[in-house]
């Protein structure tokens, strides 16, 4: 599996005091390895409210783990809201680990294209609500499709909690959402294909 890492290690680079939490430290660390192939992957992993990605530097910000996470094609890492070294540590384990779960979507898939990264960014819930059957049958655990569309855009539930989407009734609406967002973006919302493992 060592040949589907990108990176295999981080080196803190410089610690400073947290601008906002008093007592805690914000760092920046250097991965082995460049990673800027995989940064678009990685914003369309994250639903839309936890990333924000600038495409003509190719650096992407993440507010996940109670912080924020900004990563740069280089490899360089920005980190706030931080306890101390040892919960850093723990931090670029799974900043790691999230850059090399991208880099095999990279090694399986290619990289996003422009017009995945552009429905990305217009992503809404009317969107995802759009190609849902619209019934209200209650079986992803809400009341009305509303409802379901936009906790599966906040990142709350996932696309494949519909189940009738998977009926053959609605293969259209399946067909028409995967034509519309592309493999990428449907993995992010929650969609597991049958390739999926």
């Amino acid at each position: 599996m060592s040949n589907q890492e990108l990176v295999k290690r981080f080196e803190i680079k410089e610690v400073l005091p947290c601008i906002t939490t008093p007592g805690y430290i914000r760092f920046t660390a250097q991965a082995d390895r460049e990673i800027g192939e995989v940064i678009p992957i990685i914003f369309l992993k994250f639903p839309p409210g936890k990333v924000s990605y600038n495409e003509s530097e190719n650096t992407l910000t993440l507010n996940i783990f109670n912080r924020m996470i900004t990563l740069h094609p280089s490899g360089k890492v920005a980190v706030t809201n931080t306890k101390d070294i040892k919960e850093a540590q723990e931090i670029l384990d799974e900043i790691k680990k999230i850059i090399n779960l991208a880099y095999k979507d990279y090694l399986r898939f290619g990289k996003p294209s422009k017009r995945e990264i552009q429905a990305a960014r217009e992503i809404s819930w009317m969107k995802i609500y759009n190609y849902l059957p619209k019934i209200n049958c209650g079986k992803c655990g809400f009341q009305v499709c509303s409802a379901f569309a936009v906790s599966v855009l906040q990142g709350d539930a996932r696309l494949s909690q519909c189940e009738p989407l998977s009926d053959p009734k609605y293969h259209k609406n399946l067909e028409a959402l995967k034509k519309e967002l592309g493999p990428f973006l449907l993995r992010m919302l929650g969609w597991k294909q049958k390739d999926d493992e």
